[in-house]
């Protein structure tokens, strides 16, 4: 059992919890910012209990989902069993254009969180409410705060007066509470499995896995890759499993001209069989609990030795160590599954970890078979030339790229 539900009662937690929402929110109403993850499902059910119909669920269509990801949710939440009767703004356009040409993960986070709030601020005042009540976790202020990456969800943790510049309070029933205790109280308030468990989800969704700048080109592509992935992986049970999309555009700079002896030196083979791309837009990752913004790594073994290798993890392991170790730069490493050569100028980055709190992850096992069956389907689509998987554990990376 994880140290974090120890001593976690959510019989009690509830209990409180809905005292202080009905003491905060008083005679009012609230909107709840809701995008079908665990987190922000939970936060509504408990603050449903507290008021009933004067809480509005809102979900809000970035333009970054996934594949028909809005009808689905509110059709979802709105079940009987569940009973968030839940309000759909579109709002693509305005998201897009935001975050359009900004390649820095910070400021893409930045302007996302600026126009979801503006957004959610409209929606408010057309409904009269001064309160927004959102699932946001320890981690995700912890995280913040530590300069590791912005949250798009905090804003007073980070002096960002709410009430000031979006005209209402938010509310954070659950703010304390690590995800291993939010799946613990969604069980205890009904949620159904396949919600309770459900895979986590960005807050800026896509926008996060779309590395470098954003595009309708790399969306769509990172969209049919996410299907892919979540349906070769689903029955895996894996705590988080995604894909990225990036640019294949590599970094030229002298100092890493040793990266592929020092692959090679760590996997046991000529450096003629290895080579190592370095991709120039960057990822987020973590070093010395703080932010690096880095490079992403990418392993290429000769095609007739890279199944063997594939099965090998703690050879693929000390690669990935050996590599950040050695060059301060690079925050993460993943090796190449399959290419297709004269393929399109991007490449789909598969992501599996485990982990109980999400705070530090390992990577997950991914039999290299699946890997290659995965790949294969990527690839198919043609709109890509190179499927890779990530071997970085949290940290130095962070569980998603950006």
């Amino acid at each position: 059992m994880s140290v974090t539900l120890e001593g976690f009662r959510p019989s009690s937690y509830l209990t409180s919890e809905t005292a202080r929402l009905q003491e905060t929110v008083g005679n009012g109403k609230a909107i709840a910012a809701v995008s079908g993850g665990v987190d922000s499902t939970v936060a509504a059910l408990v603050a449903k209990r507290a008021l009933g119909e004067r809480l509005l669920p809102v979900f809000i269509d970035t333009g970054f989902l996934r594949a028909g990801e809005p009808e689905n949710v509110k059709a979802r939440l709105g079940d009987p069993s569940l009973g968030l009767k839940v309000k759909l703004v579109k709002a693509g356009g305005r998201f897009l254009e935001a975050t359009k040409g900004e390649a820095m993960a910070e400021e893409k986070r930045k302007k996302f969180r600026e126009t979801f709030y503006q957004v959610l601020g409209e929606e408010a005042r057309k409904d009269g409410c001064d309160f927004v009540v959102q699932g946001t976790i320890a981690p995700d202020w912890i995280e913040t705060q530590g300069g590791i990456k912005t949250q798009h969800n905090i804003l007073e943790q980070v002096g960002i007066d709410s009430l000031s510049k979006y005209g209402f309070r938010v509310v954070e029933p659950m703010s304390e509470l690590y995800k291993d205790q939010v799946r613990v109280l969604g069980r205890h308030l009904d949620l159904p499995k396949d919600m309770s468990e459900r895979q986590p989800f960005p807050g800026p969704g896509l926008l996060v896995r779309c590395i470098g700048t954003v595009s309708k080109k790399k969306l769509d592509l990172l969209k049919s890759s996410t299907m892919i992935v979540e349906e070769k992986l689903g029955p895996f049970n894996y705590d988080q499993y995604f894909a990225g999309v990036i640019e294949n555009k590599f970094a030229k700079e002298p100092v890493y001209k040793n990266l592929d002896e020092t692959a090679a030196g760590a996997l046991g083979l000529p450096s003629s069989e290895t080579r190592v791309d370095v991709f120039e837009d960057r990822v987020t990752g973590v070093k010395g609990d703080t932010r690096s913004y880095g490079r992403l790594a990418g392993i290429r073994i000769q095609e007739d030795s890279r199944e063997t290798y594939g099965w090998l993890p703690e050879k693929l392991r000390l690669a990935q160590s050996s590599i950040v170790e050695k060059f301060v730069e690079v925050t993460r490493v993943a090796v190449l599954v399959k290419e297709k050569r004269g393929g399109p100028s991007l490449s789909v980055v598969v992501r599996a970890v485990s982990t109980r709190d999400f705070m530090t992850a390992a990577v997950a096992q991914v039999p290299w078979k699946i890997l290659k069956d995965i790949a294969e389907s990527i690839l198919k689509t043609g709109d890509s030339s190179r499927v890779y998987y990530d071997i970085t554990p949290k940290p130095p990376a962070t569980i998603e790229f950006e």
